[in-house]
């Protein structure tokens, strides 16, 4: 096929293509970082084994790569933005869920498996909302938008959750995701 070079797209312009897009790229990168970067942090500040860490990290994985598939699924047959909302809602609870269980392993694991099938498809579902705003020449920059938005929010997510645990103690882990996550789900609501 010819080459074409692709238009370019500032911040700002993609900012008003997808106001959630922009958002919810930002606020999960900061939570992908926190997840997978502090996931082990708060095994061992709750006193599992090596074994017990490596079951609870491998949770979150196994989550995103069994629930993708519905949440494709749903993504083709209903509002993505509905979606996004319900999915960060979802991740919400999992993580209000594990504070309130405190260091329980095999509910924690629960919470964890339900949280990486919410937060990890995420991504995805955002790029796709996004999409659905923009002309197919647009999309390439956007995605590109996208990823250094992303990668914003990571920078400070494992900063942010390492201050939060050392002050509030390892359930802060949960806490910051719960943060970002619900950060989504109501701006997602108050963009409808």
């Amino acid at each position: 096929p010819m080459y074409e070079a692709t238009k370019g797209m500032t911040l700002r312009q993609l900012y008003h293509a997808s106001p959630l897009g922009f958002v919810g790229s930002f606020a999960i990168g900061a939570a992908f970082a926190a997840l997978f970067g502090m996931s082990s942090v708060y095994g061992t500040e709750v006193g599992f084994t090596l074994r017990e860490i490596a079951i609870f990290v491998a949770s979150i994985y196994i989550g995103g790569m069994l629930l993708q598939y519905p949440i494709g699924w749903l993504s083709d047959r209903m509002d993505r933005r509905r979606l996004i909302i319900i999915v960060t809602a979802i991740a919400c609870a999992a993580c209000a869920g594990a504070i309130f269980v405190g260091d329980s392993f095999y509910v924690g694991l629960a919470m964890t498996f339900l949280i990486g099938g919410m937060i990890n498809p995420l991504y995805s579902l955002l790029i796709a909302h996004t999409n659905d705003y923009l002309e197919q020449e647009d999309m390439a920059a956007a995605a590109a938008g996208l990823v250094f938005v992303g990668g914003v929010g990571a920078i400070g997510g494992p900063v942010i959750v390492g201050q939060m645990m050392s002050y509030l103690g390892p359930w802060a882990f949960f806490l910051y995701i719960l943060i970002t996550m619900g950060g989504v789900s109501l701006y997602g609501i108050w963009r409808m």
